[in-house]
């Protein structure tokens, strides 16, 4: 499939099957929709024309609100139309095991179809979500655990209200639905090409220190976090070579109202 150019799957999505109409009070004091059903999808390399063996985009999700999981996914037929992807859903559900999908895109929007192995749908569409002028990130300012990496975050460089997702940012330490040291990161600077990093791991998760070592993504696609520190909500980072902090977000607004 060389020369066929891997679509820009990249963006927020919600999963009609896991997003809540409403929620009682939490520990966040949410009364309406929260995280739960969101999935976030950043492609490994972005500048790669084929796809054959490996990884070619990193899905994090959240079904609860307060957990975030990581699954991969691998375009299988670049020339279908609408092209051919399967998921890998076995860390989250082994019951599931591969999923067949099929991604549709226009030049604002996009969709993940999901499929029987014998073509038949499944009845589940992730579609996604644009930004509007009220989408506005609230800062977790209640009961952040000192060593929680996972979760939603800003870059307060990059991030502004109202505009676009550019600065959010995806971390999570659980492959599917089990804790792990291995730490994937989903991040834009622009809102419109997701980047996802694989590759880190706790150096003391007690302490919530983190390093990365995926190396060979920083060669390709310049998006380097050499080093990291989670403290009480805000992770403290090196990233590109200059010294930053992402904050992480509470779930006190309804993305999934978002147009599609």
């Amino acid at each position: 499939m060389a020369g066929v150019e891997i679509p820009n799957v990249g963006g927020v999505y919600t999963d009609p099957n896991h997003a809540p109409t409403k929620a009682s009070a939490n520990l966040y004091d949410l009364k309406d929709p929260w995280f739960g059903g969101i999935r976030v999808l950043g492609r490994t390399d972005p500048a790669s024309t084929t796809s054959s063996t490996g990884t070619d985009f990193v899905c994090i999700g959240c079904d609860d609100g307060i957990h975030w999981w990581t699954l991969t996914g691998t375009f299988n037929d670049l020339k279908a139309s609408p092209p051919k992807v399967t998921m890998d859903f076995t860390p989250k559900a082994p019951g599931v095991g591969l999923l067949q999908c099929a991604f549709e895109s226009t030049s604002s929007t996009g969709s993940l179809h999901f499929y029987e192995e014998d073509g038949t749908t499944i009845g589940n569409t992730w579609a996604r979500l644009t930004p509007t002028q009220d989408f506005d990130l609230q800062t977790l300012t209640k009961h952040p655990a000192f060593n929680d990496v996972n979760g939603l975050y800003v870059d307060t460089d990059i991030y502004k209200p109202g505009t676009n997702f550019a600065g959010i940012r995806l971390v999570s330490d659980r492959i599917g639905k089990f804790i792990a040291d291995q730490i994937a990161v989903i991040g834009t600077d622009d809102g419109v090409e997701w980047w996802a990093i694989q590759g880190g791991t706790f150096v003391n998760r007690k302490a919530g220190e983190i390093k990365f070592h995926d190396d060979d993504y920083k060669i390709k696609n310049n998006h380097a976090i050499t080093q990291a520190k989670i403290r009480s909500g805000t992770l403290h980072l090196t990233y590109n070579g200059k010294e930053t902090k992402w904050t992480k977000m509470a779930p006190k607004m309804d993305i999934h109202a978002l147009p599609k």
